[in-house]
C-alpha cells in the first residue's frame, strides 16, 4: 500500500470554525455597540476633507450619530433586505450612511467615485437599488448632474421620494448631502434626515430601534461590485456577520487594537477602505483617520498631529519618501511598509508590516501574516484566518496539488454567498461544497503558509512554460526607476508566446531598455524575462485604478516596440 501524497490544502480545525462562529455572531450594530462601550469617548473615526479640514467623531457621537440616521432612513422608506447604493467620497457622512443603512437591515451599495455615468448607472440598475444617498460635488464631479445624465426623471423632479425612471426602475429615493449648500426639488437632504423633525423624531427613533434589534448576522451587509477587467462586474454578496468577523479576525492575528490609530487614504467603496482600516479598527474600539482623496502633505501633517500607530495601503511609499525628502521622522508608527533603508529612517520604530492574501469574495483577507510568524515569512500572504480553508488545485486536471507547488486558490469558511442576480457566475465561482474558486494562482508551503502568484488568465505560455504576467511587474516596479508599469502576452514566431512589458519611468530616473533587462537578469528566470521594453506616458487604467487589462491587450496588437 502506497503512502498518500501529502497535498497543499489547509483544514479549519474544530477550534478554528469555532472562532469565526463567534466571530460572525455579531450585527455591525451590536458589534459598535460593544467598541463603543470600551471607551465612549475615544475618537471612532476622524475624517480631513479635500481642504484638509479635519471634523471627528467619538465612539459616543457615531451611535448617536448612526441612531438618527437611520431613524430618517426609515421615515423615508428604507427597510430590511433594501439595497441602499452609496455614492460619496471619504468622509464621516459616508461612514455614518453606511452604518445607519446596515442597521435597519438594508445592503450598502458603494460606488466607486471615479466610476463614468454609465458604469454607475449599471451597478444601480442591476443591484435593483431602491435608495441612493450621494454626495452633490467633489472636485469637478457634480453627482447630481450625473445621475440626471442617466435617469432623466431625475432632473425634472419637483419633489422627492416618487421616482418613476424607465431606465432605473427599482430606484425611488434619492438623498443629497451637500457640501456645496444647493439643494435638489427631487432629493431628500441628508442633514435634514439627519435630525428629524421633533414631532415625529421619537417614533422614527423608536421604529429605527425595533428594526435594528430584527437584522440578523446573516443579513447582507454589502452588494459589492469587482471592478474586473473582463465582462460587466459582478455584486459581491457579503454578510452582516461575516464583515465583522473579518474585521475581527485579521485585527486579531495582526495585533492591531483599541489603542491603535489607524491612518488610510484607501477609498470608503474599496476594501482597502471599509475592511482594512474602518474593520481593523471600529470592532476593536480603535481609531480611523483617513483623508477623503490621496494627499501626500496632508497625510504627513495627520501621521504626526493624530499620532497614527498603523499605515498600510496603496501609495502609502509616496508619502513617507516625501516625508524623508523634508527630513521628517514618523515614530509613532510601529505598523507600516519599510520600503527601503531611506525609508527605516522615517519610519525607526516599525516593527511589522501584515502582507494578506485575499479577493472581494472573502471579505478581502482570507489569510494574512502576523508579527509573530517567522521573519522569512512575513512576504507571503500568511496562513489562513481561523475558519478558513485553503486548496490549491491544478486548473488543469482539478487536482490537489503538492505543498510548494502553484495552483488556483480554493477558499472556504468566511465568503460570500453569491454575486448578486447572477446565478451562473455565483455557480462557476462558487461550488456546492462551498468552495470558491478564485481564479488567483498560489502555493502553499508546508507550514501552511500562502503566497500569491498571479491570476490564471495573467499568464504568457513563454516555450511551453507558464508565466505570470504579474510576477513580471511585480518585479520590474522594484526597480527604482520605474514608477509603474504593465505586462502583456504577445506572440513569438519562435517560442508563440512571449512578454512585453510598458514602463512609465520616474521623472528623475532615466533608464534605457537594455539597462533594465540587465537588471532583470539576476532577477528572472530567462524564459520570463520581456522581449520587448516600450516606454509610455501612461498606463490604461480602470475606474478603481487596477489596469485595465483589455485595454493593454489591444495595445498589444497595436503598438510597437519605440
Amino acid at each position: 500500500m502506497t503512502e498518500a501524497r501529502p497535498i497543499a490544502w489547509i483544514p479549519a480545525s474544530v477550534a478554528d470554525r469555532a472562532a469565526l462562529e463567534a466571530a460572525r455572531s455579531r450585527t455591525l450594530w451590536q458589534a459598535l455597540v460593544d467598541a463603543a462601550a470600551l471607551d465612549p469617548e475615544r475618537d471612532a473615526i476622524v475624517g480631513a476633507d479635500d481642504e484638509g479640514v479635519v471634523r471627528r467623531l467619538t465612539y459616543a457621537q457615531l451611535l448617536d450619530r448612526v441612531r438618527h440616521m437611520s431613524a430618517g432612513l426609515a421615515s423615508i422608506g428604507v427597510a430590511r433586505g433594501d439595497r441602499v447604493v452609496l455614492w460619496m467620497t471619504n468622509r464621516l457622512e459616508w461612514v455614518v450612511s453606511c452604518f445607519a443603512a446596515v442597521r435597519l437591515g438594508a445592503a450598502v451599495v458603494p460606488i466607486n467615485t471615479f466610476l463614468k455615468p454609465p458604469e454607475v448607472k449599471y451597478c444601480i440598475a442591476q443591484s435593483g437599488a431602491r435608495h441612493l444617498i450621494m454626495l452633490d460635488r467633489f472636485r469637478k464631479l457634480d453627482m447630481p448632474d450625473m445621475l440626471a445624465q442617466i435617469c432623466p426623471e431625475f432632473g425634472e423632479a419637483t419633489a422627492p421620494g416618487a421616482l418613476c425612471s424607465r431606465d432605473l426602475p427599482d430606484l425611488r429615493n434619492v438623498v443629497v448631502y451637500s457640501r456645496s449648500g444647493s439643494s435638489h426639488p427631487g432629493a431628500y437632504d441628508w442633514s435634514a434626515l439627519q435630525d428629524t423633525a421633533p414631532e415625529t423624531r421619537e417614533k422614527w427613533l423608536a421604529i429605527a430601534d425595533r428594526m435594528a434589534l430584527a437584522a440578523t448576522p446573516e443579513d447582507l451587509i454589502m452588494v459589492k461590485y469587482t471592478s474586473g477587467s473582463t465582462g460587466f462586474p459582478k455584486g459581491v454578496m457579503l454578510q452582516q456577520g461575516g464583515f465583522v468577523a473579518n474585521g475581527i479576525l485579521h485585527a486579531r492575528r495582526t495585533g492591531m487594537g483599541q489603542g491603535d490609530t489607524y491612518f488610510s487614504m484607501m477609498p470608503l467603496f474599496h476594501a482597502g477602505g471599509s475592511i482594512y482600516g474602518l474593520m481593523s479598527m471600529l470592532p476593536q474600539g480603535g481609531t480611523l483617520v483617513f483623508t477623503e482623496a490621496f494627499d501626500v502633505d496632508l497625510a504627513i501633517r495627520l501621521i504626526q498631529q493624530e499620532r497614527a500607530t498603523v499605515f498600510i495601503g496603496v501609495l502609502g511609499k509616496e508619502a513617507v519618501m516625501e516625508a524623508h525628502a523634508r527630513g521628517i521622522v514618523l515614530d509613532s508608527l510601529r505598523l507600516a511598509h519599510v520600503h527601503n533603508e531611506a525609508a527605516r529612517t522615517v519610519l525607526p520604530n516599525v516593527e511589522f508590516a501584515f502582507s494578506p492574501f485575499g479577493l472581494t469574495e472573502t471579505y478581502g483577507p482570507c489569510a494574512i501574516t502576523g508579527p509573530t510568524d517567522p521573519r522569512d515569512k512575513h512576504a507571503t500572504g500568511g496562513r489562513p484566518l481561523p475558519g478558513n480553508e485553503v486548496r490549491v488545485i491544478d486548473p488543469r486536471t482539478g487536482l490537489d496539488v503538492a505543498p510548494g507547488q502553484i495552483g488556483e486558490a480554493w477558499v472556504r469558511g468566511n465568503t460570500m454567498i453569491g454575486y448578486w442576480n447572477k446565478p451562473e457566475e455565483t455557480a462557476r465561482a462558487l461550488d456546492a461544497e462551498g468552495w470558491v474558486h478564485s481564479e488567483d494562482l498560489v502555493s502553499v508551503d508546508e507550514e501552511g503558509f500562502v503566497t500569491y502568484r498571479g491570476r490564471i488568465k495573467l499568464m504568457a505560455k513563454v516555450g511551453g512554460e507558464n508565466v505570470s504576467l504579474e510576477e513580471v511587474e511585480r518585479t520590474v516596479c522594484e526597480h527604482e526607476a520605474v514608477e509603474h508599469c504593465a505586462a502583456v502576452c504577445v506572440e513569438d514566431a519562435r517560442k508563440v508566446e512571449a512578454v512585453r512589458i510598458y514602463i512609465v519611468c520616474r521623472m528623475d530616473r532615466p533608464l534605457s531598455g537594455e539597462d533594465l533587462l540587465s537588471w532583470l537578469k539576476p532577477r528572472l528566470a530567462h524564459f520570463k524575462l520581456p522581449r520587448d521594453v516600450v516606454f509610455v506616458g501612461d498606463l490604461p487604467r480602470l475606474g478603481s485604478g487596477k489596469l485595465d487589462r483589455i485595454a493593454l491587450a489591444a495595445w498589444a496588437q497595436e503598438k510597437t516596440p519605440a
